[in-house]
């Protein structure tokens, strides 16, 4: 009887943890601006219900919203999963990266399965700020794109 009940407090603070670590991620909603040399490049977040936060990063082009990403953040019984669909890339099949760290406000999402990237990391700066990269996941990684936004709204 003692196994089930060490499993179940285990259980019960894994799950604990988990629910903190998404309510943390909520940070996230918003919409969000990158300048960059083709103008700026958006990620827009919203928060769907307890578990589960939807987004799409977009250009904008002239008049034009161009789309180039949607992302469903998951929290789901066996772990919180990052899941991108990005135009162009993959066959337009979605690819899930699993939350494998959430420390100071800082969450890195892992799938290293995948060809590139392999990990993608969010870190909520302040209310206003998050600096999240792409890499190989390696931690000397030569190949890695950030990215810095700025909350417009």
């Amino acid at each position: 009887m003692k196994k089930y009940t060490v499993a179940t407090m285990v259980l019960l603070l894994v799950s604990f943890v988990q629910l903190d670590a998404f309510k943390q991620l909520h940070g996230l909603q918003g919409v969000w601006k990158m300048q960059t040399k083709r103008g700026g490049l958006y990620e827009e977040w919203n928060i769907v219900n307890d578990k589960y936060l939807q987004s799409r990063g977009y250009f904008i082009k002239g008049s034009d919203t161009v789309v180039n990403e949607r992302v469903a953040l998951q929290n789901k019984a066996d772990g919180i999963y990052y899941t991108s669909t990005v135009e162009n890339q993959n066959n337009r099949q979605p690819i899930a990266f699993k939350l494998t760290t959430a420390t100071n406000n800082t969450f890195v999402f892992e799938n290293r399965e995948h060809d590139f990237p392999k990990r993608i990391v969010y870190r909520l700066i302040n209310k206003d700020s998050i600096h999240a990269f792409i890499d190989d996941g390696s931690d000397s990684s030569k190949k890695r794109s950030n990215f810095y936004y700025t909350r417009v709204h």
